[in-house]
């Protein structure tokens, strides 16, 4: 399954638009998919987890069924309600897709780029936006 930056961009969107400095999983997956997971969902998810964009209230970084997913012997899931958090990498790339302006680039010329290459140009698009806005602000 290939990486859709605008489903990664939802799910992150639940952590950043949370008053409270955890979410509960059950309430990302009701967020971005309705009553029942999916594979969408879990590919996505996993690829967060993979990333270490969100963790555990202890700050861990787990595998996926320490993290709130667990497949059985015969390959049912279960689904785990616990408290996760955006990692600080996770806030950085969260902040980078809530910008439109750096999410079209991103999916206009980097959809099929590797992770590594989506956050850091993420970080630089995102970069370069706040300076001219700061060069904006300073030419006034």
């Amino acid at each position: 399954m290939k990486n859709d930056i605008d489903y990664t961009a939802n799910i992150l969107k639940v952590f950043l638009d949370c008053d409270d400095a955890h979410v509960m999983f059950l309430d990302v997956i009701k967020t971005v998919c309705g009553e029942d997971i999916d594979e969408k969902f879990i590919h996505h998810y996993g690829l967060i987890v993979e990333n270490g964009l969100v963790s555990r209230r202890d700050l861990s970084i787990q595998t996926l069924d320490k993290m709130g997913i667990r497949y059985s012997l015969d390959n049912s899931i279960t689904v785990i309600d616990m408290p996760l958090r955006l990692t600080q990498k996770g806030h950085d790339y969260s902040k980078a897709l809530s910008n439109k302006e750096v999410l079209s680039k991103l999916k206009d010329g980097f959809k099929d780029a590797p992770f590594k290459v989506l956050f850091d140009g993420s970080q630089q698009l995102l970069t370069h936006y706040f300076k001219k806005k700061i060069d904006a602000l300073t030419s006034e």
